[in-house]
């Protein structure tokens, strides 16, 4: 009963082999590296896999030894090409002889040498096949020849098998035809799969485009249709000149506003940073306080600042203060009448930390997951476009943004950027 235990778990143990390498490769190596990259890769992988295989084979009759090492020979060989066939074949055989060097070497030379005129021939055909119907034909047909010709060569060598031997010989490679053919089908799942994720990726960038056309074309469009009608009223030359200056001065306002949506869209399309300096948050923060703060009082809002000691980030000045003036600006228009934004600035694990906390509407979780996405805004006049480029800039200095939001509580902002140490 031990004996049985033992072998299979040898059996388990070859199968784990093949198959926790082939794993690795298909599910996070494939598609990821150049062709050439790719055959090396699947050459080492299918080599390991047999001597693996051939260290812990089964032993079925005395001095007669089995193994999965015709599985990832197959497989290599099918996916790799003639190349990585030449290679396999070299390292089985080298390896077979520092094994055993006598007269079972020579049996596996020409079990292996035919075995692998026959793979080469079917290679082609495996490669070109575009149904997964087919491949696992080709596949299958590999693998059964192959136990045919073991079959046959081990017959003609008088190897001396009892009844039970030759019984458990065929029983173990009619299972290696099944493993093989189990394998393809997982390998060409795995395919399948990763080509319709790619798809998928692309198809989700081509809605992402659309979503973003439609939303530039829709915002640019309202102010350029405002400025064509007043432009066309300028031609009437019995209105008067306070008309004039009326019109002209909308007519501005509006392609300011265009200009703003632009300028917001190719922030977001672009959000490297091109002109990188030291930056000191506290003086910083002052600036963008100097530009709120009229906005905040107009609206009744109270802006309570805690600022810390020096701290250092690196970052374009101008884009940093697009992004703390789009967080702020947004949390003013959260609070309907009056309310409380409080911006607290400190230190935390060698990260700058600047909190923006409202006293608005707050946000549902979901609205929270959707922020910075495309085309979504929690406003009804608000194009997304702002907080993309929050997210695009803070992303850009490596930073990250975390967002707690409650109904009817509030909502904080919580950016965190990496400290620059700086020597006055």
């Amino acid at each position: 009963m031990s004996e049985i235990i033992f072998d299979l778990q040898i059996f388990l143990l070859n199968l784990s082999f093949v198959f926790f390498l082939f794993f690795i490769y298909h599910k996070y190596v494939e598609g990821k590296i150049n062709k050439v990259s790719n055959e090396i890769l699947i050459g080492i992988i299918s080599a390991v896999s047999i001597i693996l295989c051939m260290t812990f084979p089964l032993s079925i009759s005395p001095g007669f030894y089995f193994d999965f090492r015709q599985i990832p020979f197959i497989i290599g060989i099918l996916y790799g090409g003639r190349k990585v066939g030449v290679s396999l074949l070299i390292v089985l055989l080298s390896y077979r002889f520092i094994l055993d060097h006598g007269p079972g070497f020579y049996s596996s030379l020409i079990i292996y040498v035919l075995m692998f005129i026959g793979l080469i021939y079917l290679t082609p055909r495996f490669k070109a096949a575009t149904k997964f119907k087919n491949k696992l034909i080709l596949a299958t047909l590999a693998m059964a020849t192959s136990v045919i010709l073991i079959l046959t060569v081990i017959y003609f060598f008088k190897v001396n098998l009892t009844g039970n031997g030759w019984t458990s010989l065929i029983l173990f490679y009619s299972t290696q035809v099944i493993a093989i053919t189990l394998f393809i089908l997982f390998i060409e799942r795995a395919k399948t799969e990763s080509h319709m994720l790619s798809e998928l990726k692309e198809l989700e960038k081509l809605k992402v485009v659309s979503e973003m056309a439609a939303s530039i074309s829709h915002e640019v469009r309202n102010p350029l249709t405002v400025t064509k009608g007043f432009l066309q009223l300028l031609q009437d030359t019995t209105i008067s000149d306070d008309k004039k200056e009326f019109y002209i001065r909308l007519s501005l306002n509006e392609l300011e506003r265009a200009e703003v949506i632009i300028s917001d869209y190719l922030t977001f399309a672009k959000p490297s940073l091109e002109n990188v300096e030291l930056l000191e948050l506290n003086e910083e923060i002052d600036y963008v306080m100097k530009i709120v703060t009229p906005y905040a009082t107009m609206r009744n809002i109270t802006i309570h600042l805690f600022k810390a000691e020096t701290i250092f980030v690196a970052g374009e000045r101008q884009k940093f203060h697009q992004c703390l003036i789009n967080i702020i600006k947004n949390g003013i228009e959260a609070m309907a009448g009056s309310g409380q934004l409080t911006i607290n600035l400190h230190q935390s694990n060698e990260q700058a930390v600047i909190d923006i906390q409202d006293t608005g509407i707050g946000m549902s979780k979901d609205q929270v997951r959707r922020l910075g996405t495309p085309y979504y805004s929690t406003k009804t006049t608000g194009t997304g476009l702002g907080t993309m480029v929050v997210y695009s800039i803070i992303k850009a200095m490596r930073g990250e943004i975390e967002v707690d939001s409650k109904q009817g509580i509030g909502t904080r902002f919580t950016i965190k950027l990496p400290k620059v140490d700086c020597k006055m």
